[in-house]
């Protein structure tokens, strides 16, 4: 690697490298373990792997009798998403506001659940109110911003919400699969999943396997597959490794090293696209010594994206500049601060920081991939630049228990929308008030990443703001403030891969990975 000042330092790892003093551990495979999964070669019923169980029934899935409402396409929300990031009528046509807090939503007439009843007005409200809010509570309130009683029935196919604040961007917020339409006949709590989408679930066995079947009056046209059944594998190499057997028809995130010969065989199909989501490192603002700005600047400067994309990620992402998907329509690029590689000034700005050889804490998450070898580059990089790195890898609640505590300096970290609404991000990261922050915030006026004061206030434009320039206006100097801050550590604007039988057809990939259709999918 070469530095800017030409000062010799230690090259980080390649993947290779890094890899290679892993190959002792071991991977838990699933292969071949779900009862009735099979290859189904030559049949229209497609197997689908996604990057996330697609069933667990001891997660937040029970309300859905164990089956996610991501990838499935069983139930359906409202609204759904372009490929531009913008809300696309769904099962509402229209919407419009009709005042600063309220919204009137139009419903698509004719459109048939599962069960044969027709969608009115009363299943959204009885969704909604007896459902999502009164379920999930807190959790729904200031992520929707809606409290019991918000939502109302004004004719058949007309509906009313009324939002606790001005919320510009609710229509595009609630497109969102958790946010499914279902009659009050059915309860999904138990088990009886009744949607209005293309395909209906039909068996869910030990949230490793989901087998779905078709709806035949679907209110979107002719369903091409004759069902569809998604397999649990969370580990990249394992996904892969069903792909090659012949168990998987379709793997999202293949494992990346094998991306090239797969792209090669002539039995395969690799496409990719940039998602709504982003890698970087989050910094502890009120824990010495990543309070100082200084130390948060020059760990920044320490670190190459492009070497990172290039060595760990296999070429699959695009090197960041700040912490927002550059495929949301307000998120910066061109107009923030750039952190080149620079160790000579992350040295003379170790030296005037209040930096005194203490080890930093990393955390690190053991469920997401490449997060591990992303922190062993830094710990490289910023040994180089004299900071010394210890990283902590952790379960995924013990490691949210740690950053909430703010018992770390430093956590492998990033942010998606899975809604074509993205406005959330900004607050629940970096405002003060937003789900990362708010409880120390409260308890005694500190946080966790957030900066507080302008950029808060910036942050409460952006997300109350009518004004598509003034929405994007207050969120570029919000990004810009907490780039110039270092607040995090850019590192990737996150691509995904899948890979397929070459003879499949009808995948239209977008930016929210959980937005793909199956319905026209065909061999």
């Amino acid at each position: 690697m070469d530095e800017t000042n030409g000062d010799h330092t230690r090259p980080a790892p390649t993947r290779r490298r890094l890899l290679a003093g892993l190959a002792g551990g071991s991977v838990v495979g699933i292969a071949g373990c779900a009862d009735g999964a099979s290859d189904h070669t030559g049949e229209k019923t497609i197997t689908i792997v996604p990057p996330l169980n697609p069933a667990d029934s001891t997660d937040r899935w029970d309300r859905w009798g164990g089956m996610t409402p991501y990838w499935t396409r069983v139930v359906e929300p409202l609204v759904w998403g372009t490929e531009e990031m913008q809300p696309k009528p769904w099962l509402a046509t229209d919407w419009e506001p009709t005042g600063d807090t309220t919204w009137v939503f139009e419903l698509r007439e004719g459109v048939r659940f599962h069960n044969g009843e027709e969608l009115t007005s009363d299943d959204v409200v009885h969704s909604y109110e007896n459902d999502i809010l009164e379920r999930y509570g807190d959790f729904v309130y200031g992520w929707l911003h809606l409290e019991p009683g918000s939502v109302e029935k004004i004719d058949e196919y007309t509906v009313e919400f009324t939002t606790t604040d001005p919320f510009p961007d609710f229509p595009g917020t609630i497109g969102h699969n958790m946010l499914d339409i279902h009659p009050p006949s059915a309860d999904p709590w138990n088990g009886d999943v009744v949607g209005t989408g293309p395909f209906t679930l039909e068996q869910v066995e030990n949230g490793q396997y989901v087998e779905l079947g078709t709806h035949d009056e679907y209110w979107g046209g002719d369903v091409e597959p004759d069902g569809l059944t998604f397999r649990a594998a969370e580990d990249e190499t394992t996904r892969t490794n069903l792909l090659e057997s012949g168990d998987a028809d379709v793997v999202f995130e293949p494992a990346k090293p094998r991306l090239g010969s797969l792209r090669e065989r002539d039995e395969y199909t690799v496409a990719t696209q940039q998602s709504s989501g982003s890698t970087f490192v989050s910094c502890n603002l009120y824990r010495e010594p990543t309070d100082d700005a200084d130390l948060r600047r020059a760990l920044n400067y320490a670190v190459s994206q492009s070497e990172i994309v290039d060595e760990v990620l296999n070429g699959l992402g695009k090197p960041a500049r700040g912490p927002i998907s550059t495929v949301i329509d307000w998120a910066a690029y061109d107009d923030l601060p750039a952190y080149e590689r620079d160790h000579g000034t992350a040295r003379d700005l170790v030296a005037d920081s209040s930096y005194d050889g203490e080890e930093l804490t990393c955390l690190v998450r053991n469920d997401r991939d490449d997060d591990d070898l992303i922190a062993q580059v830094l710990q490289s990089e910023f040994a180089a630049v004299g900071v010394d790195l210890d990283i902590d890898v952790l379960e995924r609640a013990a490691y949210q228990d740690r950053t909430g505590r703010g018992e770390f300096h430093l956590a492998v970290d990033g942010t998606q929308s899975n809604s074509p609404g993205a406005d959330y991000l900004m607050w629940e990261n970096f405002h003060s008030r937003g789900i990362d922050n708010v409880d120390r915030y409260e308890s005694d006026g500190t946080g966790l990443f957030n900066l507080g004061g302008e950029v808060d206030d910036r942050i409460e434009t952006g997300f109350q703001s009518y004004d598509p320039e003034q929405r994007r206006e207050a969120y570029l100097e919000a990004q810009r403030r907490i780039v110039e801050e270092a607040v995090v550590i850019p590192i990737a604007y996150r691509e995904y891969a899948v890979a397929m039988d070459a003879d499949l057809e009808g995948i239209d990939l977008h930016p929210i990975d959980r937005l793909l259709e199956w319905r026209t999918l065909s061999r």
